[in-house]
């Protein structure tokens, strides 16, 4: 009877490594399985990278152009802004000198 338990308790013992030797097996499985997918991941996202800053050389430029142009612009809407103001004063100055020069014909 003694060697039925001993022989038992040397199965279960085996049965027992056996199982945890293949949840070992299963757990490292899964993590280089999740390993495999991380690497992907990064993969994909150094490539997003990539193409990110390709589009950031190509706007950089392009945004200062629009930057200076701006300026451009505003510089000439100051300029006409001006002229505007002139052609105004000069319009006014005629009114005022054909009312004077109506008055001085009525006047004769």
């Amino acid at each position: 009877m003694e060697i039925v338990a001993i022989v038992l308790c040397v199965v279960l013992l085996i049965a027992l490594a056996w199982v945890i030797f293949q949840l070992s097996r299963a757990r490292d499985a899964a993590r280089e399985i999740r390993r495999e997918k991380l690497g992907s991941v990064d993969e994909g996202h150094r490539e997003m990278v990539s193409a990110h800053e390709g589009s950031v050389e190509e706007l950089a430029p392009r945004a200062k152009a629009h930057r200076e142009a701006a300026a451009d612009h505003e510089r000439r809407a100051d300029e006409l802004d001006q002229r505007i103001e002139r052609e105004s004063r000069q319009a006014q100055i005629h009114e005022e000198r054909a009312t004077e020069t109506e008055q001085e014909r009525e006047n004769i």
